[in-house]
């Protein structure tokens, strides 16, 4: 329990120093998972599971590698159909199991019987594409941006594609006076079938790329540089739980995350002392924080780093080891980060091989033989090696709500295989797109995919101006 009351006080903490006060360096914003948590109460549904993943495994062979001067890049493929309202560029946001955050934008116009509120988009993040933009349709489906009522909507005529214009508007971030940005707006014909396709904006947080961008414009985060609005050009994510976070533009939260856990420790430790005044907890709190967070340390000192590799345009890099309950079991393994993969995918070879180092472990029969079934009481100690750092990932300490609401097996868990057997179905799943010429040229050949499960318990860090990946435990 008391595990459960110390989580539930760090996350309003953090969402109230971070959200609600303009503290740290940056821009802080909340992140939701759209559909809500991914594993739930109920048993697995192995069906929607592999729908899932070959969904998410689609989107790594849109683009290819190439070679451009001296350094290898990726690009996009070209569409087969001959279409300028490319489904690619158009249908991108609002869908389920993608994470978001919340923006508001305009001035809005005044009238005499009311006073217009401020617009508020759900932004998907894209951590593949440098893209940011908005899509209009003529669907009903998803949240759109209305130009007309906006009295600080900055129209422009000129294309950055081929159906998108480059158009600016005013964003207000908490703390901070409006600031102008480019935001592009791109709109299918209405003639097109695209256009029956969801509203959206879509804010691309993958290493910018000329050979990736789909439109000429620049993307948010130099934006938010050029502008002074962000030092450097870093962003990071931080997961409070399944369904909530907090996406940091030019910042990080790590200090603000250590001053809400130990307040909470400290708080909970001395519940009901007459002598543990808030005073008294401040003072202990500062004692504690500037030994975790020395204030004269450099930002990036809080944060085992590696580099990006391979091909320009994804957040790739070389996990140098995994280990289970003590024991290397693999090393030197290149891998993608992707939060809005909900699983972990590992190639054939080092899926088997991981599997097999934790007891009773057993494949499932086709078609689900991409996943695992563990025992869901073995709850196996599992860590990533990350910039010469061991990172607990996929178990510890739950949230209240995952214990109400979450699969039985832990962390690890996408659920029980079936009522009654003690057998859950793991998050890493076994990826073949290695084996296939699509992917391959993609370069998913041996590929892991670091996703959503990685991230929780974890602050990831991604700095653009450096090309490294930062990670430190929470």
């Amino acid at each position: 329990m008391a595990s459960v009351a110390t989580a539930a006080i760090l996350c309003w903490s953090l969402i109230t120093t971070c959200l609600s006060q303009h503290t740290s360096p940056g821009i802080h914003l909340p992140l939701f998972r759209r559909g809500g948590r991914f594993s739930r109460h109920e048993p697995a549904n192995l069906t929607y599971l592999t729908q899932i993943l070959n969904d998410v495994e689609a989107k790594y062979a849109r683009t290819y590698r190439a070679v451009e001067g001296n350094r290898l890049v990726r690009r996009w493929r070209q569409s087969t159909e001959k279409d300028e309202n490319d489904p690619e560029v158009i249908d991108v946001a609002g869908h389920e199991n993608r994470w978001f955050t919340i923006l508001e934008v305009a001035n809005p116009k005044q009238t005499l019987e009311v006073a217009n509120p401020k617009q508020t988009l759900e932004v998907d993040i894209d951590m593949l594409s440098p893209d940011f933009y908005t899509v209009v349709t003529s669907s009903a489906m998803g949240m759109g941006y209305n130009a007309s009522a906006s009295d600080s909507h900055g129209f422009s005529d000129d294309r950055v594609h081929a159906i998108c214009k480059r158009s600016s508007e005013e964003f207000h971030f908490s703390g901070m006076f409006p600031v102008r940005l480019n935001m592009p707006i791109c709109a299918p014909s209405k003639s097109s079938r695209q256009t029956l396709a969801m509203s959206g904006t879509l804010l691309g947080l993958g290493p910018h790329t000329e050979s990736l961008a789909r439109l000429a414009s620049t993307p948010f985060l130099t934006q938010l540089k050029e502008r002074d609005l962000a030092e450097n050009r870093i962003w990071s994510a931080t997961l409070l739980d399944s369904e909530t976070g907090v996406l940091s533009l030019g910042g990080t939260i790590a200090k603000e995350f250590e001053e809400a856990k130990l307040r909470g420790e400290i708080e909970l430790k001395h519940l009901g002392d007459p002598l543990a005044t808030s005073h008294w907890v401040d003072e202990q709190v500062d004692a504690q924080l500037t030994f975790l967070i020395p204030p004269d340390a450099s930002w990036d000192k809080h944060f085992k780093w590696t580099e990006v590799q391979g091909a320009a345009g994804w957040w790739t890099a070389l996990m140098k080891g995994v280990w289970i309950n003590g024991a290397k079991v693999l090393k030197n393994q290149p891998s993608i980060f992707d939060l809005n993969t909900p699983f972990i995918l590992a190639p054939p070879i080092a899926a088997k091989r991981f599997y097999d180092s934790i007891g009773g472990t057993k494949r499932l029969p086709p078609p689900y033989d991409n996943f695992f079934a563990f025992p869901c009481l073995n709850r196996a100690n599992i860590a990533l090696e990350i910039g010469g750092w061991n990172f607990p990932t996929m178990h510890g300490e739950s949230t209240s709500a995952d214990a109400l609401y979450g699969p039985a097996g832990g962390r690890f868990s996408l659920g029980k295989v079936a009522d009654g057997t003690g057998y859950c179905v793991g998050s890493l799943v076994e990826t073949r797109m290695g084996l296939k010429k699509q992917w391959m040229e993609s370069g998913m050949k041996d590929m892991w995919v670091l996703g959503e499960p990685f991230f929780r318990g974890l602050g990831v860090v991604f700095d653009a101006d450096e090309g490294r990946v930062g990670v430190r435990t929470y």
